[in-house]
């Protein structure tokens, strides 16, 4: 009984072993097209000119104490000669190098090629996050504000992120 157990577990391990070695080796192969996909973006692929403005401010103290809404109107310049669907881009707003706020963006954002192109946001502050960076601002009456974005591109090979500054600016 002992050593059909042990016959049974070794023929077992033996055909989950390849397996799993396919697995690793896929795991693998997605890693390095990823970082080849980086590679050729970083080298190859101009930043996008992008700025934003705050088309209005949303505050019901009724609704959230602490939640103030911002619809933001984002505009920019792609000047690659190649054009870009993004299915999805998360957004991370910083006020003095402190993160602020964490907003996404699930509808199609189409970006052409060597053209203008426009969308536009809504961002849910957390005041009790950001009430230090707002402090400060107001006592230095500036305040540097970015804008980070990761895109998520889809290819046959998978769902491959991309991060990128998007916009910064101090007022």
């Amino acid at each position: 009984m002992k050593n059909l157990f042990l016959l049974l577990y070794f023929s077992l391990s033996v055909s989950f072993n390849p397996l799993m070695s396919q697995l690793k080796n896929l795991k693998s192969l997605k890693s390095k097209v990823t970082n080849e996909v980086k590679k050729v973006v970083d080298k190859e692929v101009k930043p996008l000119t992008l700025d934003h403005k705050i088309k209005k401010i949303r505050y019901n103290p009724l609704k959230s104490v602490n939640k103030v809404g911002l619809d933001v109107i984002f505009t920019g310049n792609n000047p690659n000669k190649l054009g870009v669907s993004l299915n999805r881009v998360e957004f991370d707003l910083f006020i003095d190098g402190k993160h602020a706020s964490k907003f996404y963006n699930d509808k199609k954002i189409i970006i052409p090629k060597n053209g203008d192109f426009s969308f536009e946001e809504k961002a849910d502050l957390k005041l009790n996050v950001m009430g230090k960076a707002i402090f400060n601002s107001i006592i230095k009456k500036k305040a540097k504000y970015r804008v980070d974005g990761t895109y998520y591109i889809e290819t046959s090979f998978g769902t491959f992120p991309i991060k990128a500054k998007l916009a910064e600016k101090e007022m």
